[in-house]
């Protein structure tokens, strides 16, 4: 298994008969992704890889027909390509079209299919670690470009108790909350407060699960994206960026007594749900689970 960073002009020859898979992100070094098909492929006694592969927002559209030549038949997208991706396919799956953005592409003859996998993943995450029933909950996400825009758009189509729409350009949140005001045709309320105000210091105090869906915690340097004592003690935390070690903003929430998690479960299930579409086998997600645990340093 290579854990190296490859580019698309870099992918190294393809053995006979061997399947390519990759995650396309920039930046990718710190994906946790290849260990986890890895672990999949091995279990299954699949001849194939899964590259980690650096693209920058401004290499997207050229590096697509050097992936397909490299042989790769599918591939990830991270930030910061899964509303760019959306553009360019050849064709949408439903769970992409509901989100306009896709974390999943499979090359069929030549031309892409997208799929988004991040909502349903990150539903199996919060049920598994909370039992939590989105229905029934006052959601806020902070982050309304990439996860936090796909998950924003999920939660308006399924519904919530109240959604919350918060990102450092408020024009971002303004433009999505128009968006959505219109898909949830009025059945709860949806608004968007600024960052950092006296707005989102009260929507923080009245919110049950917030999505932590902005970049920030990738680096340990990295300032929290709000104060976690902010919210009432009940409340949930699910930062769905993660780290090999925790992110900022879990490890404080935790040591203020709040329930908080990281993104390494939404990881491992949208990564199942896209194992699944590449290869239509069932994912072996107990051993992708336990590889990717390992991985990270955490006990299972």
């Amino acid at each position: 298994m290579s854990l190296e960073v490859f580019t698309p002009k870099s992918l190294p020859p393809l053995p006979p008969g061997r399947s390519r898979y990759g995650v396309l992100g920039h930046p990718v070094a710190h994906s946790l992704s290849p260990i986890l098909h890895h672990a999949a492929f091995q279990a299954l006694d699949l001849d194939a890889e899964y590259l980690r592969i650096d693209v920058t927002s401004e290499q997207l559209v050229a590096a697509i027909p050097l992936l397909k030549k490299g042989g790769v038949q599918g591939w990830n997208c991270t930030l910061p390509h899964k509303s760019s991706m959306f553009s360019l396919l050849d064709d949408a799956d439903s769970s992409a079209l509901e989100v306009k953005s896709v974390n999943t592409v499979r090359v069929e003859n030549g031309r892409l299919r997208g799929f988004s996998t991040d909502a349903p993943g990150w539903r199996a995450a919060v049920e598994e670690h909370w039992g939590i029933r989105p229905e029934k909950s006052r959601i806020l996400v902070m982050g309304c470009g990439g996860v936090g825009q796909t998950l924003a758009r999920s939660l308006a189509k399924s519904g919530c108790k109240a959604l919350t729409l918060v990102n450092r350009d408020p024009t971002k949140a303004k433009k999505l909350f128009e968006e959505l005001g219109s898909a949830s045709a009025g059945r709860f309320p949806i608004r968007w407060v600024a960052w950092q105000s006296q707005d989102l210091d009260q929507a923080l105090h009245e919110t049950d699960l917030l999505i932590q869906g902005t970049s920030l915690g990738l680096k340990a340097e990295d300032p929290l994206p709000f104060d976690p004592s902010k919210l009432p003690p009940e409340a949930k935390i699910y930062d769905t960026v993660y780290r090999k070690d925790l992110t900022p903003l879990v490890q404080t929430a935790r040591k203020l007594g709040y329930q908080a998690e990281d993104g390494l479960s939404m990881l491992l299930h949208q990564g199942a749900l896209s194992f699944g579409i590449w290869t239509g086998r069932k994912a072996p997600t107990e051993k992708m689970r336990a590889a990717l645990l390992g991985a990270a340093g955490r006990s299972p």
